[in-house]
């Protein structure tokens, strides 16, 4: 899915395009995508609607709108999950078979939902529900990239209150904002941490170590994909250490990089730099 420094990417330049410009028709491609949280069809609500604002709130996309008069004011979450990505096309453009939803905008250019897994979602709710009604969009936790916020006591002190796996606790996104799959797993390798290792179980100098890597992880992949400025659509992960690597050799100690299940989820790792140190019956990587 798009993460966060892809995210950080993209909205701005979603906010560029698409702030003051007015919906004048929209195409539902993929009708699996599209949630509509009040009475009507989408076709016939949102057009005639302005953005007036783009953020990103964790994972999710949400898009303010200025209703016509005697409309009801609605807003847009997107929650692009696996494979969902924005396009930016004149109107006029072939509608490839993977979006999803297409805006048509007033400057005769059309904002396209595209996803080919069919699995992200494009919510459509009252301005003032969203939070109620989007599944997962919760309050943000700490801001990893804030220094104001994101201190090392802050971070130990919400990290004694963990139970779980470390890999869980950094993809809660009420406790932090915000890590996926993939960053979650760079920040793992960056600290030399198991994925399973217990949150309770790590030491103050293993803490201070994972609370470096997250946030140099997260700022190095940002300013990294802000330096290259892909396309909207793309999604850069090319230089990412471990990530979706498994049997290639560690970057940095050459063994074999692995893949374990934890919660449904495959977290990649290198056996020898992320060692099991508890023993608590993982499977040994090196039988």
């Amino acid at each position: 899915m798009p993460e966060r420094p892809d995210l950080e990417h993209q909205v701005p330049i979603l906010a560029r395009e698409l702030v003051g410009r007015r919906i004048e028709a929209v195409e539902v491609g993929i009708p699996v995508v599209l949630r509509v949280a009040v009475e009507g069809r989408v076709q016939e609500l949102l057009p005639g609607h302005t953005v007036v604002g783009v953020r990103r709130q964790l994972h999710f996309v949400r898009m303010a709108l200025a209703p016509p008069p005697g409309a009801a004011t609605l807003e847009l979450v997107v929650h692009p999950m696996l494979a969902g990505r924005f396009q930016l096309e004149p109107a006029t453009a072939r509608v490839t078979k993977d979006t999803g939803l297409c805006w048509t905008l007033d400057d005769g250019r059309s904002l396209r939902y595209r996803d080919r897994e069919k699995m992200g979602k494009v919510y459509v709710v009252p301005a003032d529900k969203a939070e109620a009604v989007v599944p997962g969009l919760v309050p943000v936790g700490l801001d990893v990239l804030d220094p104001a916020a994101f201190t090392l006591q802050a971070f130990t002190a919400l990290a004694k209150q963990r139970r779980d796996q470390v890999r869980l606790f950094l993809m809660d996104k009420q406790a932090l904002d915000s890590f996926g799959n993939c960053y979650a797993d760079e920040a793992l390798f960056a600290a030399g941490i198991h994925p399973k290792a217990r949150v309770r179980e790590l030491s103050a100098a293993q803490l201070s170590a994972l609370h470096g890597a997250m946030v140099s992880v997260l700022t190095e992949a940002r300013d990294e994909i802000a330096r290259r400025d892909p396309p909207l659509p793309d999604k850069l992960r090319d230089f990412v250490k471990v990530r979706n690597r498994k049997g290639e050799p560690c970057p940095r100690c050459g063994d074999t990089v692995r893949a374990a299940g934890v919660r449904g989820h495959d977290a990649f790792f290198c056996p020898t730099c992320q060692p099991d140190d508890k023993g608590r019956g993982f499977v040994s990587w090196r039988r």
